[in-house]
């Protein structure tokens, strides 16, 4: 799944567009389609945003997982390639992510989509992104256009936000969490520093401090989540506060493993990830 494969290469075929986007800018995208499409058959479209704390990731980094979706789940990916940190900082990310879909909508002919059939997700931080482009489509455009949000061990509100009042058990994720591998909390700080978001409560970072008559009619929203993340109550707080919104919402987490764990294929939590990742794109 992390590498792309000569045989995957056969069946899938790639476009790349340049598209403009905030401060005159313009940023790229990749759109990944089944090689052998019905005449006229209109495909759902996943709209994709990589991991990498803002700071790291290219549409080449992405390209094993995007193919892997296509193959098996038969669907279009748009693999969403955003300005990054230290050079760019917020709302740039935020803003990119939100042209990116417009412009997806816009160009739903082009890249061939069923424009009722759109889904938008992101993995770590590219979920953010998602999750704060869902609202602010919404805000713009109203409920309904995007169909389905995939959050893939979601960040949800910045780390000088946390609701810690929120945490009944007194048990809480940061602390629990605080040395876990891959992904220690203290590389969490260190990326919202470089990202230098200026309002810690801005509801299009910090979406699980939105109201929740604003998440009233947010896309039915499903959520992979790691057990040993330090992201994990952010992500379990807002499932509960969509549900409370009247959003439809699934959620699968994995205990006892870390942020990224997906990288090590072998694990169970692994191989129950990929089942659950290609059923929330039924």
């Amino acid at each position: 799944m992390v590498l792309m494969a000569d045989a995957s290469v056969a069946k899938i075929q790639t476009q790349d567009f340049n598209i403009p986007t905030s401060n005159e800018q313009t940023i790229s995208l990749r759109v990944y389609k089944p090689a052998s499409i019905t005449e006229g058959a209109l495909l759902p479209v996943f709209i994709f945003f990589h991991g990498g704390g803002y700071y790291f990731g290219t549409l080449a980094s992405e390209d094993g997982f995007c193919s892997w979706i296509v193959e098996n789940a038969g669907i279009i990916v748009v693999n969403v390639c955003y300005r990054h940190t230290p050079d760019w900082k917020w709302p740039s990310q935020h803003e990119d992510a939100f042209h990116a879909v417009s412009w997806v909508f816009d160009n739903i002919e082009l890249v061939g989509g069923d424009r009722s059939r759109v889904l938008v997700g992101g993995r770590s931080s590219g979920s953010n992104l998602a999750a704060g482009v869902a609202l602010r489509d919404k805000d713009v455009h109203g409920k309904g256009r995007i169909k389905g949000l995939i959050l893939d061990l979601p960040h949800a509100v910045h780390t000088n936000a946390f609701p810690r009042e929120l945490i009944a058990s007194g048990k809480w994720s940061y602390d629990e969490n605080a040395d876990a591998p891959i992904l220690p909390l203290s590389t969490i700080k260190f990326f919202n520093e470089l990202l230098d978001v200026k309002d810690a409560k801005d509801r299009y970072y910090s979406v699980l401090l939105a109201p929740e008559e604003d998440l009233a009619g947010f896309p039915s929203t499903h959520f992979l989540v790691a057990g040993r993340d330090p992201l994990r109550d952010e992500a379990l707080l807002f499932e509960k506060k969509l549900r409370r919104a009247g959003v439809k919402t699934d959620v699968n987490v994995y205990p006892g493993v870390p942020h990224g764990f997906r990288r090590y294929a072998d694990l169970e939590a692994s191989q129950k990830y990929d089942k659950d990742l290609l059923e929330a794109f039924k």
